[in-house]
């Protein structure tokens, strides 16, 4: 966000780069102005530069009484029409699987913050509720919004979104670790509650020398008590057998003071393997063999182990009980099949900026793009596809997604790949002239 200017309430030129270089003067300055911008004309609020159809897009400064400090926060439901360069964009639902969402189960707040219905009920103690799989309604057409809770699949695509992790630009390329990614996904747990609840005090990441993360988590198994429930994130290096039936996971970084075991009862670890088959055939390979990272959102339960004579003595038992996977490319880039996996580092390669839209809770007759360019003439976006099966249910699917992009972007509006041909890749539409 480095150079992005603000224009405050009465004309005043503002950086949020002040936020990183000079934070006295942001908070200053933010708290001069947080009065008068409440009170002001649409257009007269503070605003970035972007425009939507000759107006000026305005933002709201905001006061954390938490944190007892000034922030800036994109208007609600207005992130998508911001340009997509700018700091204060945020993806379009309706063109990712949180279209399937009915409106209440994530609310945005005014401050940017969200709140999410989801399928587990976040206990302190006991065994938690157990994730409602009772089917829903049928739709009356393809598409429409009928997820009425958000499982921890959708969840984890949620905070992949919500921590920036979905767009690509060449400028992060060397830059994105997957300690970086974990970092912004702590980061975007601050911002979304569940059950009165922020999903920041349950969410404990896993990463390779971070101490700072694995005190954390021993900090928050004595904050809940003796036996808990929290959510686990990492990387996952193995996912084996154990000799009592079950199957124990280790995360990228979990030996390296972490001191927890984590295991995972075998009816548990099979849901995961049936429900996410790219992630499990991921983690079959040899860990020098795969192309991809599989990422684990893991509901588990907590304690420490307070045996008085056992060597493992304060460490911390956890077992999971639900969760999620998901497969990224090594620019933490979500992907859902081998040729999307080719279609993004083939993008990252060429210099591209772009957008991978997520599935979160979506059925498969939600159609959305695989990807969406972001650097090209089209101010919306240009949709990429890659069609990537032959049997005869996707051939109807994809004669539905045809038919949906010529009569959204027009013939010829769209990219696409027919992979099932072994034909080469086509080249990407042309991006804008710099």
């Amino acid at each position: 966000m480095t150079g992005t200017v603000i224009i405050l309430p009465g004309g005043e030129r503002f950086q949020l780069e002040w936020r990183r270089t000079d934070p006295e003067r942001w908070e200053r300055r933010l708290k001069a102005k947080y009065d008068e911008s409440r009170s002001a004309e649409r257009s007269d609020k503070a605003r970035c530069l972007c425009q939507h159809r000759g107006a000026v897009l305005p933002l709201q400064i905001r006061y954390r009484a938490d944190s007892h400090s000034y922030h800036l926060a994109v208007w609600p439901n207005e992130g998508s029409l911001h340009e997509k360069t700018c700091p204060f964009y945020k993806p379009d639902p309706e063109k990712s699987g949180r279209a399937s969402y009915v409106n209440s189960v994530i609310r945005e707040g005014e401050d940017g913050d969200v709140a999410v219905t989801l399928s587990i009920g976040l206990r302190r103690k006991g065994l938690p509720r157990p994730v409602d799989d009772t089917p829903l309604p049928a739709s009356d057409r393809p598409g429409q919004a009928r997820q009425r809770r958000m499982t921890p699949l959708g969840l984890l695509h949620l905070l992949w979104e919500r921590a920036g992790l979905t767009e690509w630009r060449p400028q992060f390329a060397g830059h994105r670790t997957s300690t970086v990614a974990l970092g912004r996904i702590a980061s975007a747990g601050t911002r979304i509650r569940a059950q009165g609840r922020l999903i920041s005090d349950l969410l404990c990441p896993v990463a390779p020398g971070h101490e700072k993360f694995g005190r954390r988590l021993h900090a928050v198994v004595r904050t809940e008590g003796q036996e808990n429930h929290l959510f686990l994130i990492g990387f996952v290096e193995a996912l084996e057998p154990d000799p009592r039936g079950n199957f124990t996971m280790a995360l990228n970084g979990q030996r390296d003071g972490y001191r927890c075991f984590l295991t995972v009862p075998a009816a548990e670890r099979n849901r995961l393997a049936r429900s996410h088959q790219l992630a499990a055939a991921t983690l079959a390979l040899p860990e020098a063999a795969r192309q991809a990272h599989v990422v684990a959102l893991l509901y588990v339960t907590a304690r420490n182990i307070l045996a008085p004579n056992s060597r493992w003595r304060g460490w911390i038992q956890a077992e999971v009980r639900t969760g999620a996977l998901m497969t990224v490319s090594r620019s933490m880039l979500p992907f859902e099949s081998s040729h999307e996996l080719a279609v993004a580092d083939a993008l990252v390669a060429a210099g591209r900026a772009f957008e991978k839209p997520l599935r979160f809770d979506a059925e498969r007759d939600l159609v959305f793009p695989d990807f969406i360019l972001q650097d090209t003439a089209r101010n919306d976006g240009y949709p990429m596809e890659v069609f990537g099966r032959t049997d005869e249910a996707y051939t109807t699917r994809r004669a539905e997604k045809e038919n949906y992009y010529d009569a959204t972007f027009g013939a010829g509006g769209w990219w696409s790949w027919d992979a099932t041909t072994g034909s080469r890749m086509p080249p990407f539409p042309s991006g804008r002239l710099r």
